[in-house]
């Protein structure tokens, strides 16, 4: 009864119900990752979950192929024009990364070669970034590195959060002392639609052909790119997550597929739950005596990263690109956090600064958009492209 794969299914979930429910009632001060996480840590060192359980849950062979396909789903909703047309705000965000990776490879001498490797993509992005280096570290025996992903990426929110709403609310403050000198002014230039372009836009394939793009059509579809990206990453060389982001990207450019094909699917649940059965089992190979080496290593690791931020957005003057040192800190630590964190940070900070529903909206979409781009072009493009790399130098 209590040993059955379908009871060790709905243990493993639960765990992840009651850091989905921290979180939400925390309203995100407290991550649920990491309190999904914690669970799963102090289970394993205790004993009281088995260290397979993700195995036994029936997990392991769905987490091996679950990958390329939400990859190839994240590139199908990117937004190139967006991106293009916030390129200040990508460039900032891409800046503040460099220096953080910078910083975080002058402490190879500390926490040694391997551990800066595992960190650099995860540290700059989300889950599919940890699940490639746990998967790969695992797969070269580095077990502390595995865990040192697993514990950084449960961390992120909690470090970059406070941050992003500090300077976001500091920013905010900034954009009201102009905004309330002539709010008519500011709000009819921020209703006014720049490049609006003449002439029907053209329907995409996909739409004219909605009705045959059933959910099973557009699993099919992504399970066949899935199996040509980790094709091209066999023949090539190049991680399959490089090919699954780039063809995901194309083939919505090409309108072959919806943006976010699986999330239409109604199939990306499941499949996120799957995926991290590559990272949780890195968890059940910490001991208690790695516990302070892996504190080390993540208060360095992040330490380092916050330093590269705060001297690309605040010190040097790279933070004109984007007019402001708040605004620059803020983008910079959106590799921390990205979507849709960051929608709530901005939200919760347009209704406290904002004293009129005018205010807030002019706060929400000055500081939404940045905030999001940002977030989408570190964590779910260049993090993923970071991994591909750092993954093969392991």
């Amino acid at each position: 009864m209590f040993g059955t794969m379908q009871f060790y299914l709905f243990v493993v979930l639960a765990i992840f119900l009651i850091g989905d429910v921290v979180g939400v009632f925390t309203k995100g001060k407290l991550s649920g990752m990491m309190i999904t996480m914690l669970i799963f840590l102090v289970g394993f060192l205790s004993g009281v979950i088995p260290p397979d359980v993700i195995d036994k849950a029936g997990l392991t062979v769905i987490a091996k192929w679950t990958p390329a396909m939400i990859i190839f789903n994240l590139g199908s909703g990117s937004n190139v024009k967006q991106l293009i047309q916030e390129w200040r705000t990508v460039l900032m965000a891409c800046i503040c990364m460099v220096f953080s990776i910078a910083i975080i490879f002058c402490t190879a001498p500390i926490i040694g070669l391997d551990s800066v490797f595992v960190a650099i993509p995860v540290i700059n992005g989300g889950t599919i970034a940890t699940q490639i280096m746990t998967e790969g570290a695992i797969q070269k025996g580095i077990t502390v590195a595995a865990a040192l992903a697993a514990v950084i990426y449960a961390l992120q929110k909690l470090v970059g959060a406070p941050l992003a709403s500090y300077y976001g609310v500091k920013e905010a403050n900034r954009l009201m002392e102009e905004f309330r000198k002539d709010p008519a002014a500011h709000m009819a230039a921020l209703h006014a639609a720049p490049g609006t372009e003449a002439g029907a836009a053209k329907v995409p394939f996909h739409q004219r052909y909605k009705a045959y793009y059933t959910p099973t059509t557009m699993i099919g579809i992504t399970a066949f790119f899935a199996w040509v990206s980790t094709s091209l990453g066999t023949l090539t060389g190049i991680n399959y997550g490089i090919w699954a982001l780039i063809l995901g990207s194309v083939c919505n450019l090409l309108g072959i597929v919806p943006p976010k094909v699986m999330d239409l699917a109604k199939s990306t649940g499941i499949l996120m739950i799957a995926m991290f059965g590559s990272i949780i089992p890195a968890l059940a190979k910490v001991s208690m005596g790695d516990l302070t080496t892996l504190l080390f290593q993540v208060v360095v690791v992040f330490a380092a990263a916050v330093l590269g931020i705060y001297l690309a957005g605040y010190i040097l003057p790279t933070w004109k690109l984007c007019g402001s040192r708040n605004l620059a800190i803020g983008i910079g630590v959106e590799q921390f956090l990205g979507f849709p964190t960051n929608v709530v940070i901005v939200r919760e900070i347009a209704t406290t600064v904002g004293k009129t529903e005018a205010e807030s909206e002019y706060i929400e979409a000055k500081l939404g958009t940045p905030y999001v781009v940002a977030g989408f072009a570190t964590v779910t493009v260049v993090s993923v492209l970071l991994a591909g790399v750092f993954v093969e130098l392991l």
